[in-house]
């Protein structure tokens, strides 16, 4: 008989999450279709984070951006480049449509800000296969009402949103202090984070 039980959001809560400045962005030399990237995440130095946006976001919309990385993410070599840690985006493309979009902070907040929903995170390290359980979408928040479950937002917040969603319940993915995450951009409402 198994005895482990599961709270709500409890696979999103082995994940962090952290807001993050673009302080560097290259080509990768083995792959055209990359970018390395050093991003400020408040630490002593910067990480470097292989990335495939490349095709979505020229050079100067990525330098000094501000955006959401996996920072607990076991690091993975990309062609002969060791990435440590991952961009979160939401794309539409499985659904009819045409956009890949970074997550954006609603808000200006500090490099290293952790978007954990108010909530504990584990503080464990985290592989592709803890993410793959965990569901983040974006989409409009209508009458208080996030595709249909009730989501509580923050004063100011934007009318498109990210959020984690487990079972039937959803919250809005923010610092849990007024910022959330947010796209710059039209996307299909229910577009998956990842």
């Amino acid at each position: 008989m198994d005895n482990a039980q599961t709270e709500p959001f409890d696979d999103f809560r082995r994940i962090e999450l952290r807001i993050g400045t673009v302080v560097e962005v290259n080509d990768h030399p083995e792959a055209e279709k990359l970018y390395v990237l050093k991003v400020d995440l408040g630490e002593e130095e910067p990480r470097t984070i292989v990335t495939n946006i490349k095709s979505y976001y020229p050079y100067d919309k990525m330098m000094g951006r501000k955006l959401l990385v996996v920072s607990n993410l076991k690091s993975a070599n990309f062609r002969g480049v060791k990435s440590f840690g991952m961009l979160m985006a939401a794309e539409d493309l499985e659904m009819g449509g045409d956009s890949l979009l970074l997550l954006d902070p609603s808000v200006d907040v500090p490099n290293g800000t952790l978007m954990s929903c108010g909530m504990e995170t584990k503080g464990l390290r985290c592989e592709m296969k803890h993410l793959e359980k965990v569901t983040i979408k974006v989409a409009k928040v209508v009458d208080g009402k996030f595709m249909g479950m009730d989501i509580e937002l923050p004063e100011g917040a934007p009318e498109r949103v990210a959020a984690v969603i487990d079972g039937d319940k959803a919250v809005v993915l923010g610092d849990g202090k007024g910022c959330v995450m947010t796209v710059a951009g039209d996307i299909k409402d229910g577009a998956p984070a990842l």
